[in-house]
Order: structure tokens, then C-alpha cells, then sequence
């Protein structure tokens, strides 16, 4: 290898230290019981849903859209949708665990109904709360 190509190959990993170290830490699962989950509907207000146990929720609006969201210990999903395409339910699971991992983070969009589910952690919490 010739000098030049030495000092590309040095000035590479530089840059890719500095990204490997610049990069937000990875969630290592966090507290349940602090997490909860928001729902955003166009016309109705969901009160906040904590993570700590297992339920169902009914999103029905009245041009006749219908999401099922399920609540486990920890995390959602969108379980079932009405949509055309279903693109929420195939998002999968959103939890503490696989937040830096996931495309869209800590949220399911169901877009043609206007339904956002959103994991928001304790952090995020006390971040909203302050003026």
C-alpha cells in the first residue's frame, strides 16, 4: 500500500471512532413502571397508559377507523388495523429494550387513520413537565 492510501485508511477510522463515540448510548431496558405510552388521535385524548401491566385498547373514530393497540408489561403493539396497507401492525413491538433499534424509534404510526403511539420514558417525563 502506497502512503496516500495509509493516510485514507487512517483518516476512515478516525471518522469512525468519532461517530462510534459521538452516538447516543444505547437503552439497556430501563424501568417499566416509569414508562408509559401516548396515544395521538385527531378528536379524542387518551390518558397516559403505564407499562406495567397487560390490556387492550379500542381506537375507534367515527369515519370508521379501527386500531387495537396491545399493552404488555414493558412495551406495545399495534395488534390490529383496519387500514389499507397494515403497515402499523407490521411495525412490531415497541419496548424499552429495542428503542435504539427500531426504525421509528419509540413510536407505531398508523398513518391513513392519523394514530401515533408513543413510548415516552421517565426522562422524557420530567423533560415535558419542565417550563
Amino acid at each position: 500500500m502506497k502512503r496516500r492510501d495509509w493516510l485514507i485508511l487512517g483518516i476512515v477510522l478516525l471518522a469512525s471512532l468519532t461517530l462510534f463515540l459521538l452516538r447516543p448510548s444505547a437503552s439497556t431496558g430501563g424501568d417499566a413502571a416509569a414508562a408509559y405510552l401516548r396515544i395521538s388521535v385527531p378528536g379524542q385524548t387518551f390518558a397516559p397508559v403505564p407499562l406495567t401491566g397487560s390490556q387492550e385498547i379500542v381506537i375507534d373514530q367515527a369515519d370508521g377507523s379501527h386500531n387495537v393497540v396491545e399493552v404488555f408489561p414493558g412495551g406495545f403493539r399495534m395488534k390490529e388495523s383496519n387500514c389499507q396497507n397494515h403497515d402499523c401492525v407490521k411495525q412490531g413491538d415497541v419496548t424499552l429494550d429495542n428503542l435504539q433499534t427500531r426504525v421509528l424509534a419509540n413510536e407505531v404510526i398508523c398513518l391513513p387513520h392519523q394514530v401515533v403511539l408513543e413510548l415516552v420514558t421517565g426522562d422524557e417525563q420530567t423533560l415535558e413537565i419542565t417550563p
